[in-house]
């Protein structure tokens, strides 16, 4: 394959990611509409219940956001009683950011939520198809690091 495809089809490649980012964030708008909760701060939530407990720093540089936008964020849904700001062992000045038990409710009413629009579409990739997505959608993030 030469160079010129190459590059042609990695634009192809961005433009499907593009599209297909905006569409998801558009549907899961839809799905959620029912909740106080902007896309950022879903996100925010689903991303701690997944990885655990993470610093502002830490949870902005995944974003490549400035830190006191998540600091905003944050504090927006620590008031709501989602999140609370717990001790971190390995540094005294950076908190750790952990769900609240409401916090973790809310995640769990995320996900049955978008379950049942995916059920309710009737369609699922291919267990290896979803893997190699992930694997090529990685590389690229890695890659612009």
């Amino acid at each position: 394959m030469s160079k010129k495809t190459s590059l042609q089809q990695m634009h192809v490649l961005a433009n499907s990611i593009r599209r297909t980012y905006n569409r998801l964030r558009y549907t899961t708008d839809q799905i959620h509409q029912h909740t106080e909760l902007s896309a950022p701060k879903r996100t925010l939530l689903l991303d701690i219940d997944r990885d655990g407990p993470q610093t502002v720093p830490v949870l902005a540089a995944v974003r490549s956001v400035s830190r006191q936008i998540v600091q905003i964020q944050v504090n927006e849904l620590s008031e709501a009683g989602y999140l609370i700001a717990k001790e971190n062992p390995l540094h005294k000045r950076s908190l750790l950011i952990a769900l609240t038990s409401r916090g973790r409710r809310t995640v769990g009413r995320l996900i049955e939520s978008e379950n049942a629009f995916i059920a309710e579409l009737g369609w699922l990739p291919d267990s290896d198809d979803i893997k190699t997505c992930c694997r090529v959608l990685d590389s690229i993030y890695d890659k612009l690091e």
